[in-house]
């Protein structure tokens, strides 16, 4: 199982960018910062410091802090987001799945492991979410675009075997999301990596959704 690390996607899209290396230099830093500090506790002196570079030259580009977070949004959304699920989705068509219930233990230990291996980092869009809600709706649909047709074809096999009750795939992933979230969620807003157990957690959210998920016999 591949993990993908949002820190590394991120800088792979900065050195594609038209900025300068000091400009990188600053949105690298400032990540790392507003995600182990929070954005509202960050201050320019350290995102400057952190980067090795002026005060000066922090806000020359970005303007704000509000700025450097817009700087930070947009390629998460439009690059590194896309490439994390065209990654996610090619280790889905190298896994041959037997069943449904294998197929589901793997996408939800994948997105548990995902969350717990970029945790950090998702703090800052959640912190930008509670804010900005436009910004969640804008990253679903961009997801849903990207995710939908290949989920739809694994989906529709499922039903054609019997393994997998016959309801509208919008259905079953709103079932599917909602369930992961709920494991999710709590890392992300209390930070209890600590105490969180990918394979346990995983194992019971399978077995959730399998109870839930499978044709019932006549």
């Amino acid at each position: 199982m591949k993990i993908n690390n949002v820190e590394t996607l991120f800088e792979k899209t900065l050195q594609d960018s038209q900025l300068s290396l000091k400009q990188q230099d600053v949105l690298k830093a400032s990540l790392k910062l507003f995600a182990i500090q929070g954005f509202d506790r960050t201050t320019s002196s350290e995102i400057a410091a952190q980067a090795g570079v002026s005060e000066g030259t922090v806000f020359k580009q970005f303007k704000t802090e509000q700025g450097i977070l817009k700087a930070l949004l947009e390629p998460f959304i439009e690059q590194v987001i896309p490439m994390a699920a065209t990654e996610f989705l090619s280790e889905i068509k190298l896994n041959q799945f037997s069943d449904f219930e294998s197929f589901l233990h793997y996408v939800i230990q994948d997105r548990m492991t995902f969350a717990v291996a970029n945790l950090q980092q998702l703090k800052v869009f959640l912190q930008e979410i509670i804010h900005n809600p436009k910004v969640l709706e804008t990253l679903s649909t961009k997801w849903a675009t990207m995710v939908r047709g290949n989920i739809n074809r694994l989906l529709g096999y499922f039903k054609q075997q019997g393994q997998l009750v016959d309801w509208p795939d919008e259905r079953i992933i709103r079932y599917f999301v909602s369930t992961v979230l709920g494991y999710i969620l709590p890392l992300v807003l209390f930070d209890v990596t600590g105490a969180f157990d990918v394979e346990q957690k995983s194992a019971e959210a399978t077995e959730f959704l399998v109870c839930g998920l499978t044709p019932k016999s006549e």
